[in-house]
């Protein structure tokens, strides 16, 4: 109750939840009325040929952000206009962990605001601070150490990724205005 309080103290009033259906789990306490969700699953299982390649530990870590940009560029665009038609209020985006799913969306985002690629990196590393408490919540042990050391033998840091990202075609001011 106190989380959804503190939603709507800061003014949000729609929810854009990135989560597959069988993710969701339900609320803990009754979600207050003048909130709007939208479930939007941003990744699609079923499609295994994109999975046997980009997914298990690849899939989390911004590696595999431009792939699926190029391959699932519909499901990017739905989550995208769902913000720009949300109704007043803020909008608040989640997926399951706050970093891979929701990092893209926030990335593009930022991207298409034009805030420089540099700072979009500063922003994404702040999902690893609460990672090591967030994962022992669920009885698991942290895993940015493996997901450094996974960039690390790609040969590329998160910051470069996030870089390459921010420059594609895709993740630019002047491609969002070209539509």
């Amino acid at each position: 109750a106190a989380g959804w309080s503190a939603v709507l103290a800061h003014g949000v009033r729609t929810i854009v939840d990135l989560t597959g259906t069988d993710e969701r789990l339900p609320d803990t306490a009754p979600r207050p009325a003048e909130l709007t969700t939208v479930h939007l699953p941003l990744d699609a299982p079923a499609d295994t040929g994109f999975w046997d390649r980009w997914g298990g530990a690849l899939s989390c870590t911004p590696l595999y952000y431009r792939a699926f940009l190029a391959h699932f560029p519909r499901r990017t665009c739905a989550v995208l206009s769902a913000i720009a038609d949300a109704g007043l209020g803020g909008v608040l985006v989640h997926c399951g962990g706050g970093r891979d799913r929701t990092g893209l969306i926030v990335l593009l985002l930022l991207a298409i605001a034009g805030v420089d690629a540099d700072e979009i990196a500063d922003d994404y590393a702040l999902s690893h601070a609460r990672r090591p408490e967030q994962m022992a919540r669920i009885g698991l042990d942290d895993d940015t150490p493996r997901i450094r050391q996974l960039r690390a033998a790609h040969g590329t840091t998160e910051r470069e990724v996030i870089r390459r990202t921010r420059s594609w075609g895709h993740a630019t001011p002047s491609a969002a205005a070209k539509g």
